[in-house]
């Protein structure tokens, strides 16, 4: 490991009976002083406590970008600053010209966010590469010491409780991402895993240097040593992890990309209990870990996928841990405009001013030197199995670069509708020797064909003599159905393009569902969308006494990728109906890298919203007449809303719904004097 010591300052904090001692000195430094100030415990706790439930509700909330929630941080920032640091303190932060900044802290005080406190305009972890370090009462096992050499070999646990489809892209994202620093050579041996279970873990993660963790876990603040990582078959909690320590060597780095996962109480230690632990932070630093990136509050799906895509990006080119996840903050300071506050949540335990890769990599012993014993080491601190995995560990390489494959393949899916190739296979990714390429080539084959077999089974399908027996009664060629689209955005242009590319696909997706009649389905991959497709319409030739579940499938799906390589930067949308089997519109819009995405939703959607809104009107008749309340023989499903008005074909009459139901609905006539008549058509306006 690389240790940038230059220009690198120590913050040290020691709580004892109510007062604080605390100081700012060098790393260097033989002899230094510290003031002793008083602390208010409570009044600072009760804030950090209000100050993470205010932000664990707006991220429930998805309110974590705006003013309101950033001054209400920003406050609490500048609050704990005056409770914690002197006059003299703030000062050498302020005209220090160091790069980075150590937090030593006793276990009394790590419950507290030192990195968002608010010196001046702004947050000591936007302007230092932050980590801690700390000092503990707990028993620390001395483990074995980890010697690290080419490869690295790296373990990434994506979605292993099957519910948060979002982690088991960001595992896959991540392995590409270690695939195209081996271009050259082997440097990083990736393995991805989703299918995990607790003890599978346990026996298993000592054979990795590097543990990526992307899904859920659970914070339990009142017995934390149960607080963990949850997996389909049974969390693995702190207290699990902490009973790894004393063994053989832990890995280097662990990164827990899931809610809470580094948030902790005050250590309050107990000294008959031998084998507890404050949270997941904890039990992994006592255990051995050297680096744990986790965080404070419940997080977002995308902003904290780009995150982790940016942190591995900046520490595979040469940064350090520290320096890695400052600027991955700031990705997601500019990505997502000034006032969102996801990339506060973040906090790093261990050196920050140690990196595993050189710019100018080279095979070489890796061998992390132990820390001065000074330091006592014991450093600590919500997201289907889509990436299921059912083989032993480790996986081969020819496993990894099976799920790469996955992702150049979906490109194929639009050749398979359209009679040609939108998305062209790009084989000029991670791998370059011939064997790998053939392994890429077999696997974008067998995917082909796979979803040719689908499209081909549906064709089957729906020419079946008896293909109409069993279907539901089809509506006229006027009456609206549910209208339903899954957005397909796995680009191969560029993998650092992959988070703005999430980002669009979100904003677009809100202004959808805001504004057109159009149901959202989640559904990640196009094979996974035309499987569906084939199962709901096998109920059309099912026997009679056979009952299927319904089945929502997609009638549209909207293609859409990010290029930013040329000087005018696009974004490119096909939007496909899946009945007829066709494009039905292309839509290019410019995107303005200079300006938050955020603030061009309107001007990414306008078109689309437009051609959805043309393409597929909200359409019905009138089924029947009781006195003043008009049947509208479309509902909820169809996409009508109360209030909604529609006017009535070749009348000058115009309808307001007063209510729904799934299939039906109930409307008033705006004006009086017109007999209505059973079967007229309605569209709305």
């Amino acid at each position: 490991m690389k240790n940038k010591m230059a220009r690198t300052l120590c913050l040290e904090a020691t709580l004892e009976k109510g007062r604080l001692k605390i100081s700012i000195h060098k790393p260097d430094d033989v002899i230094w002083s510290y003031e002793d100030i008083p602390a208010p415990m409570d009044r600072i706790e009760t804030r950090c406590r209000k100050m993470i439930e205010t932000l664990n509700r707006a991220t429930g909330e998805g309110s974590t970008c705006g003013s309101d929630v950033l001054t209400k941080l920003k406050a609490v920032g500048r609050m704990l600053s005056d409770e914690l640091l002197t006059q003299d303190i703030k000062k050498d932060l302020k005209k220090t010209r160091a790069n980075y900044l150590i937090l030593r802290l006793d276990d009394h005080l790590v419950h507290i966010p030192w990195e968002l406190l608010c010196v001046g305009e702004g947050f000591l972890c936007q302007r230092f590469n932050m980590g801690r370090l700390v000092r503990t009462r707990q028993k620390t096992a001395q483990s074995s010491h980890r010697n690290l050499s080419r490869p690295l070999k790296m373990w990434i646990l994506s979605n292993p409780s099957g519910d948060l489809a979002s982690a088991g892209l960001e595992g896959l994202e991540i392995c590409r991402c270690m695939d195209r620093m081996n271009q050259e050579k082997t440097v990083v041996d990736a393995s991805l895993d989703s299918d995990v279970t607790h003890d599978e873990i346990r026996e298993n993660i000592r054979n990795y240097d590097f543990v990526h963790f992307a899904g859920h876990a659970d914070y339990d603040s009142q017995n934390p040593g149960e607080s963990g990582w949850k997996l389909a078959g049974g969390n693995l909690t702190a207290r699990d992890i902490y009973k790894m320590a004393g063994g053989s060597a832990m890995p280097a780095l662990v990164f827990s990309n899931a809610c809470q996962s580094a948030r902790t109480e005050a250590w309050k230690w107990k000294k008959n209990v031998k084998d507890d632990s404050f949270g997941l932070a904890n039990a992994f630093m006592l255990a051995g870990v050297r680096h744990y990136v986790g965080t404070f509050w419940e997080i977002l799906d995308e902003p904290s996928s780009r995150f982790a895509f940016e942190f591995y990006e900046h520490l595979l080119s040469g940064r350090t841990v520290g320096e890695a996840v400052r600027l991955s903050r700031a990705v997601l300071i500019r990505e997502y405009g000034p006032d969102f506050i996801g990339w506060a949540s973040y906090l790093l335990y261990g050196d920050p001013t140690l990196g595993y890769f050189d710019q100018n990599e080279e095979t070489e012993d890796l061998t992390k030197p132990e820390p001065p014993a000074s330091l006592d080491p014991a450093n600590i601190h919500t997201r289907g199995k889509w990436f299921g995995s059912h083989g032993n560990i480790p996986k081969s390489k020819e496993k990894r670069h099976w799920w790469a494959a996955s992702l150049v393949i979906l490109g194929l899916v639009f050749g398979v509708m359209t009679g040609y190739y939108v998305y062209k296979p790009d084989f000029s990714g991670p791998p370059t020797d011939s064997e790998t390429l053939t392994i890429l080539q077999e696997e974008a084959d067998k995917k082909r064909e796979r979803i040719d077999r689908l499209f081909k089974e549906l064709e089957i399908i729906a020419a079946s003599p008896d293909a109409l027996a069993y279907d539901e009664a089809p509506s006229d060629a006027w009456t609206s159905g549910h209208l339903t689209l899954a957005m397909d955005f796995d680009s191969q242009r560029c993998f650092l393009h992959r988070g703005k590319e999430k980002l669009i696909a979100s904003v677009i997706e809100t202004q959808i569902l805001e504004h057109t009649r159009v149901t959202l389905l989640e559904r990640i991959s196009l094979d996974i969308i035309l499987e569906e497709l084939k199962r709901a319409n096998s109920k059309l030739v099912a026997p009679k006494n056979r009952l299927l579940p319904d089945l929502l499938t997609a009638k549209l799906i909207l293609f859409l990728e990010v290029d930013l390589s040329d000087a005018q930067p696009f974004v490119l949308m096909h939007l496909a109906d899946t009945k007829k089997g066709s494009v039905v519109d292309v839509l290019i819009e410019p995107l303005e890298t200079a300006q938050p995405v955020l603030a061009q939703k309107k001007k990414l959607s306008e078109n689309l919203l437009k051609k959805l809104n043309n393409l597929y009107p909200l359409r019905g008749r009138i089924s029947g007449i009781t006195g003043k309340a008009i049947r509208l023989n479309i509902g909820s499903e169809a996409g009508v809303t109360i209030g909604q008005r529609f006017k009535v074909a070749d009348k000058d009459l115009t309808l307001e719904v007063v209510s729904i139901q799934p299939d039906t609905s109930t409307a008033r006539a705006e004006k009086g004097g017109l007999i209505l008549e059973k079967e007229w058509r309605v569209e709305a306006i």
